[in-house]
């Protein structure tokens, strides 16, 4: 399910074709706060001289970040290489700011800090998302901007319980209560193409790739390594540090960063992974014991002394 930011009356969402700059003006010399990579979704409003105001919305890590009480913003971006603005906590990125951006801060999580700034973005860069959802094209002006929709076409609620097809006339899936909350994505005669917001448990969810394994425990993978090993599992691990492997390690190159967890949970074993240098730097801003849901490939089934699996970190997100 794609992450997309509150939209407010007379804003729009707009999803950035090609990676763009967000300024602090509309204008070319405008002061540089941020790029936004391409795919990105934003909220706009104000359209001036094929520039569109822009809202960035989204997490940031706090130890990159200081308070601060400039031009009526209280943090500043205080990383001299800029730093990652996501959706959630480790979540998809947003945006990467610049060393220096004045923010202002919203909420905290855990070592994170949930953070605003309106800025502006070249309206050639960007399409509207409730343009593409209502006639499956971006619609721009002779000028670059993009042209206004109503903002509330693509918001619905369901009138009754309703069931949820995979595709017009296709095989049902599931079904919606009265009142739920969708999102117009695109129209078809009499059907609509939506996307509902909500929470499941993760459990009752498995990887929309068919080859990764879930379920299985690391006894499975202990007892018959050959079988596992280049297989991807997805697991819920326990952070508890970044190690650098020595050669007790014969499983890992010496040198190489391995991060020790416990699990899967709730099996109490440890499980090594590892992970390359930009991951290490990703893992190591998470507080020990955090719980995290790893896709990995199984490196090594039972290691040479301790036996614990070896997985090589696919990707991770922290629960």
């Amino acid at each position: 399910m794609s992450w997309l930011p509150a939209v407010t009356h007379g804003q729009s969402s707009y999803r950035v074709r090609n990676e763009e700059n967000f300024r602090k003006d509309p204008s070319q010399d405008g002061v540089l706060l941020a790029s936004v990579p391409e795919g990105a979704v934003v909220v706009g409003g104000e359209v001036r001289d094929g520039w569109i105001e822009v809202t960035l919305d989204g997490w940031i890590w706090a130890q990159s970040i200081e308070p601060t009480n400039r031009e009526g913003h209280n943090r500043v971006v205080n990383a001299p290489r800029g730093e990652n603005l996501r959706a959630a906590p480790n979540g998809e990125l947003v945006a990467r700011l610049a060393n220096g951006c004045l923010l202002d801060a919203v909420d905290t999580r855990a070592g994170w800090v949930r953070v605003r700034r309106t800025g502006w973005m070249r309206g050639q860069s960007l399409e509207q998302i409730d343009a593409i959802a209502s006639t499956g094209t971006g619609v721009t002006s002779s000028g670059g901007s993009v042209r206004s929709e109503p903002a509330t076409l693509d918001r619905a609620t369901v009138t009754q319980e309703v069931p949820v097809y995979r595709s017009v006339e296709g095989a049902e899936i599931g079904t919606l209560g009265p009142d739920a909350p969708v999102r117009i994505l695109a129209r078809s005669g009499e059907w609509v193409r939506i996307q509902a917001d909500g929470w499941v448990r993760e459990t009752d969810l498995k990887p929309a790739s068919s080859d990764i394994l879930v379920g299985v425990s690391a006894a499975e993978v202990r007892s018959r390594p050959r079988e596992f090993e280049g297989k991807r599992v997805q697991w819920i691990l326990q952070y508890i540090s970044v190690q650098e492997a020595d050669e007790l390690r014969h499983d890992i190159p010496v040198g190489r960063r391995y991060l020790l967890t416990r699990g899967p949970l709730p099996e109490a074993g440890f499980v090594y992974v590892v992970v390359t240098d930009a991951q290490v730097a990703e893992v190591e801003r998470l507080p020990p014991l955090t719980e995290l849901v790893v896709i990995g490939r199984v490196r090594v089934g039972r290691s040479r002394f301790l036996g614990n699996p070896i997985l090589e970190l696919i990707e991770m997100a922290p629960r």
